[in-house]
């Protein structure tokens, strides 16, 4: 067996990053997952805000709004339409707009 001294600061100081590292571990285990994250497909985005899936395909063409290829299909965070939508990148009818947050907020909570 090796025996490895050293300088009780540099031990202090050694044993303080391990508790700076274990804490923003311990932390980031705490924070909301994107796995808790509603993703909508293609279809489902375009009829809750009665635009057509072409406009959602020039939208992501453009890079105004983020996706995920899951399976050769597209898919949304919930949130990232909501940034379009607040935003105003995305253009729909003011209607379709409220019916979208209404529908979803309602969808929400009854499964929480």
């Amino acid at each position: 067996m090796e025996v490895i001294t050293m300088d009780s600061k540099v031990y202090k100081d050694l044993v303080g990053k391990i508790q700076r590292i274990a804490d923003f571990v311990a932390k980031a285990q705490v924070m909301p997952k994107e796995e808790n994250e509603v993703w909508l497909d293609t279809n489902q985005v375009a009829d809750a805000l009665n635009i057509s899936t072409r406009t959602l395909q020039r939208l992501r063409n453009e890079n105004l709004i983020s996706y995920s290829m899951l399976r050769g299909r597209c898919l949304y965070k919930l949130s990232e339409i909501e940034r379009g939508l607040n935003e105003r990148i995305i253009k729909c009818k003011p209607q379709d707009r409220e019916n979208f947050r209404r529908n979803y907020f309602l969808n929400d909570n009854e499964n929480g």
